[in-house]
C-alpha cells in the first residue's frame, strides 16, 4: 500500500510538473518567441529606414523598401501567432491589450513610411518619421514589458517546479534539472537578443545623428516654450551663428522684424491647434544680411505633455524667390527699356476704365510712333537705335504723372495712359510736352541723333469703352499725325473729321 501510495502520489506530482512545464512552454516560450521576432523585425525597420535617409540613393530605397515589407510581414505573422492564443496570465494580458491597440497604428505608420520614402521626397520622409519616433519608441517598450512578464512569469513556474520535484525521485530531479538548463538557455537567448536590439537602436540612433548632422536644411529643435536646445552644421552655415551663440534662446533673436506681431500669432495658433506650420519668413544672418527661408514647423510630442519638442526645418530660398520675381518682372516689362509691356499696358489699362467708369473720369491713351528711327539702325546700327529707345523710354516717363503709364509695344511703338483727368484741356498740354521732350537730340554711341514722334490721341469714354477700341483708334489718329507732316498730335475726333471732309 506504501509503495502504491508513493507511486500514485509521484504520479500525480509528475502530471503537476509536466502541467507545468506545458505552461512554461507554450504560456511563455512561444510568446517570448513570438514577441523577440515583432520586436527585432521593428527595430530592423527602423533602421532600414535611416538607412534609406543616410544613403538617398534611388536604387538602393527601392532594395530596401522590399526588406522593409518583408519585416513588417513576418511582425504581422508574429503576432497573429501569439494573440490571443498566447496570452496565459492578467498582468500579460493587460499589456497583450495594448498591444493590440497599437498594432493596426505600428503597421499604418510602417505602410506610411514606406509611402513616402518610395516617393524620393527624403526630407519630407524624415521630416514626418521625426514625428513618429516617439510612437514607435512607446510601442517597442511595451513588447518589451510583455517580454519581460512571460521572463517573470516563466520563473516562478520554473521556482514552483522546483519546490515540487523535491519529493520524487532522482528522475524527476534530472528531468528538473533539464528544465532549469532550459530556462537558463532560454533566459541567455533573451539576453543576446536584448543585447543586440540594443545594439541596433544605438545603431539606430547614430545614424539619425548622422542624417540630421549630414543635411543641407537647417534644423533647430526648441523646448516647448521656444527655447533652443540643439541645431545642426546647416544652421550655422545658413545663419553664421554656431550652437554655442544659440542654445539656451529664443529664435526671435535672428528675425528681420519684417514679419507684423500678427502673422507670427497665426503660427503659433496653427502650432498649437495643428501640431505643424510651414510658410516663409524672411529673417537676418548674423552678419545682418536679410534672407528669404521656408520653413517647416512640426512638434513632437514626449511621454508627458510638458516634454513636448518642436522641430523646424529652413531652406534658404532667396536667390530663388528673386529668379521667379525677375521671371514673373520680365513677363510683364520690357527688357530694353524697363517699361511695362503690351501685356501689363493692357492690364492697366483695364483698370484704368473701371477706376474712371466709378468716378465718371476720362482716360486718354496715346499711341507714339518714332519718326525716321529706321534711318538710326540703318546708318549708325542696331546699338545707336537701342541708345535712342532707351532715351526716348526715360523722357516719356520723366514727362507724366506717377499715376499714369507709359509703356513700349514693341519697336518703336510706345503707348500712354493717363488717368484722373477731368476735362479735355488737359490732354494736349501733356501731349506736347511729350512732343517737345522726345524731339531733343540725343547722343548715342557718341552720335548726335534726332527724333520726332507722332501722337495719337483716344479718349474713354467718347471715343470706347474697351482698351482693344481704344487702342485701335489712338492708333488710327497716330497715321493722321504722320500724314499731317509727322512731329505732330492728333485726336481720334480730329483724324475722323479730316476724313469726312476729304470724302
Amino acid at each position: 500500500m506504501a509503495i502504491a501510495a508513493v507511486v500514485f502520489g509521484g504520479l500525480i506530482v509528475m502530471k503537476k510538473f509536466d502541467s507545468l512545464i506545458h505552461t512554461i512552454y507554450y504560456g511563455n516560450t512561444k510568446p517570448i518567441t513570438h514577441l523577440a521576432n515583432i520586436r527585432a523585425a521593428e527595430t530592423n525597420i527602423r533602421r532600414l529606414q535611416w538607412r534609406i535617409l543616410a544613403q538617398r540613393d534611388p536604387a538602393q530605397t527601392e532594395k530596401l523598401l522590399a526588406q522593409i515589407r518583408e519585416k513588417l510581414a513576418l511582425s504581422e505573422r508574429e503576432w497573429a501567432h501569439y494573440y490571443p492564443a498566447g496570452v496565459s496570465s492578467p498582468d500579460e494580458a493587460e499589456l497583450a491589450r495594448q498591444l493590440a491597440a497599437d498594432m493596426p497604428r505600428f503597421v499604418a505608420a510602417v505602410h506610411g513610411s514606406l509611402d513616402r520614402l518610395g516617393t524620393g521626397h527624403y526630407d519630407d520622409a524624415m521630416q514626418w518619421l521625426l514625428t513618429v519616433i516617439p510612437f514607435l519608441d512607446h510601442f517597442d517598450e511595451l513588447v518589451t514589458k510583455d517580454i519581460n512578464a512571460n521572463a517573470a512569469q516563466a520563473t516562478g513556474f520554473v521556482g514552483m517546479s522546483e519546490s515540487t520535484i523535491q519529493v520524487v525521485t532522482g528522475t524527476a530531479v534530472a528531468m528538473l534539472a533539464l528544465v532549469v538548463v532550459g530556462v537558463m538557455t532560454l533566459a541567455l537567448r533573451l539576453m543576446r537578443q536584448r543585447d543586440d536590439a540594443v545594439q541596433e537602436s544605438i545603431e539606430h540612433l547614430l545614424m539619425v545623428d548622422q542624417v540630421y548632422k549630414m543635411s543641407t536644411d537647417s534644423v533647430i529643435i526648441t523646448d516647448k516654450a521656444g527655447t533652443i536646445t540643439k541645431v545642426n552644421p546647416a544652421f550655422t552655415k545658413l545663419t553664421g551663428y554656431t550652437e554655442a551663440e544659440v542654445l539656451g534662446r529664443n529664435p526671435s533673436m535672428w528675425s528681420s522684424g519684417r514679419q507684423p506681431p500678427e502673422f507670427y500669432q497665426e503660427m503659433f495658433r496653427c502650432l498649437e491647434a495643428d501640431g505643424s506650420w510651414t510658410g516663409e519668413i524672411w529673417n537676418r544672418r548674423k552678419c545682418g544680411e536679410l534672407y528669404l527661408e521656408s520653413i517647416s514647423i512640426s512638434r513632437i510630442g514626449g511621454a508627458a505633455a510638458d516634454e513636448a519638442h518642436y522641430a523646424a526645418i529652413c531652406s534658404d530660398i532667396t536667390r530663388q524667390k528673386m529668379e521667379e520675381e525677375q521671371r514673373e518682372y520680365l513677363a510683364t516689362h520690357d527688357p530694353l527699356t524697363d517699361l511695362p509691356n503690351r501685356l501689363l499696358f493692357n492690364e492697366r489699362l483695364k483698370h484704368a476704365i473701371a477706376r474712371a467708369h466709378r468716378a465718371s473720369s476720362l482716360v486718354a491713351v496715346m499711341f507714339v510712333d518714332l519718326d525716321h528711327f529706321k534711318e538710326i539702325n540703318d546708318s549708325l546700327g542696331h546699338q545707336a537705335g537701342d541708345e535712342t529707345l532707351r532715351t526716348v523710354a526715360q523722357r516719356l516717363r520723366g514727362g507724366l504723372r506717377e499715376a499714369d503709364t507709359v509703356a513700349r509695344l514693341g519697336g518703336d511703338e510706345f503707348a500712354v495712359i493717363l488717368e484722373d483727368l477731368h476735362a479735355h484741356f488737359q490732354i494736349e498740354p501733356i501731349a506736347r510736352k511729350l512732343l517737345a521732350a522726345v524731339g531733343e537730340p540725343i547722343l548715342a554711341v557718341g552720335h548726335a541723333v534726332q527724333v520726332t514722334p507722332s501722337i495719337g490721341i483716344s479718349v474713354y469714354p467718347d471715343d470706347g469703352v474697351d482698351p482693344r477700341q481704344l487702342v485701335e483708334r489712338a492708333d488710327h489718329a497716330m497715321y493722321a499725325a504722320k500724314r499731317a507732316g509727322k512731329n505732330a498730335v492728333r485726336f481720334f475726333e480730329e483724324a475722323v473729321a479730316i476724313v469726312d471732309n476729304v470724302q
